[in-house]
């Protein structure tokens, strides 16, 4: 594993200041109020971004956030609905972020790293080299890894099942110590997957991709595609004891039927489900 030296600043001081910010929370072809997924995690001072899609500026514009407040941003895999407002944010924070406010730091896999640079290359060739020079910390993909991100936030990452070429991992952070501790657990794009329950042990919140519908198609009952049903989102917040679930990523073709999700996940598991839209924020 490849990592960047731990950033020294000091600890959180107000270990409950914990929140949760949908920015998105739909697929690849977006939902009316959900637009791609992608999360703002608010631990204290810390802003840290999970995926960034093509609609990462006008998201983080409709939430109030300014783009030179994001301290990292977090990559869960390489597909294009979460990659790909990557350079617009970067440029950004290299053309209009005050005096001062340097790149963001990024959090990714080496497979993850070569699409951004792949990307930036494409499409801001002139910028490409004084982005790259942003802080990078690089995730294996095989095995799972702990780092710490900050003095109170220890990032954990697991590999989940999602697709050969663009490997998934799951994001775990812990933020301050017990027995005040937050967990907030990101599984990203995954079919089933055993390490969704160590992934979300005794997590605050488990958020979770529920692509399909046991209910509405059963013949994907299994996951297909990658992807996961919220049935089975339901079966990995049980396994994992998590407090609360959110199941995101409902596909395009399933608009208006978040409650047949969110019945179908609670079936499985007794914690409290929802299906959240953008702009609903969790406090931990």
């Amino acid at each position: 594993m490849s990592a960047a030296i731990p950033n020294p600043e000091s600890p959180i001081q107000n270990q409950k200041s914990v929140e949760l910010l949908v920015l998105g929370a739909g697929p690849a072809m977006g939902l009316n109020g959900r637009t791609t997924s992608c999360y703002l995690l608010r631990a204290g001072e810390r802003r840290i971004l999970i995926d960034c899609g093509p609609a990462i500026i006008q998201q983080l514009h409709d939430a109030g956030v300014a783009p030179r407040q994001i301290d990292d941003v977090c990559f869960t895999h390489g597909h294009a609905d979460h990659v790909l407002g990557y350079p617009m944010l970067m440029l950004w924070r290299l053309f209009k972020a005050p005096p001062g406010v340097g790149l963001p730091r990024i959090v990714a896999s080496q497979a993850v790293l070569a699409a951004l640079d792949g990307v930036m290359q494409h499409t801001l060739a002139g910028e490409a080299e004084p982005i790259k020079a942003a802080p990078r910390i690089v995730l294996p993909t095989s095995e799972p890894a702990s780092l710490p991100l900050y003095a109170d936030v220890m990032l954990r990452t697991w590999p989940m099942n999602h697709s050969p070429y663009a490997p998934g991992l799951g994001l775990r952070f812990e933020i301050g110590d017990p027995p005040a501790q937050k967990i907030v657990a990101f599984t990203g794009d995954t079919g089933p997957c055993d390490n969704v329950a160590l992934l979300a042990r005794d997590a605050d919140l488990l958020v979770h991709e529920a692509t399909l519908s046991a209910r509405l198609k059963p013949e994907f009952a299994d996951g297909a595609f990658g992807h996961s049903t919220a049935q089975i989102a339901g079966r990995h917040a049980a396994a994992a004891r998590a407090k609360r679930l959110a199941l995101v990523h409902i596909d395009v073709s399933e608009e208006g039927q978040e409650a047949v999700f969110i019945e179908e996940a609670a079936a499985e598991y007794a914690g409290p489900v929802s299906a959240p839209f953008a702009g609903v924020q969790f406090t931990l």
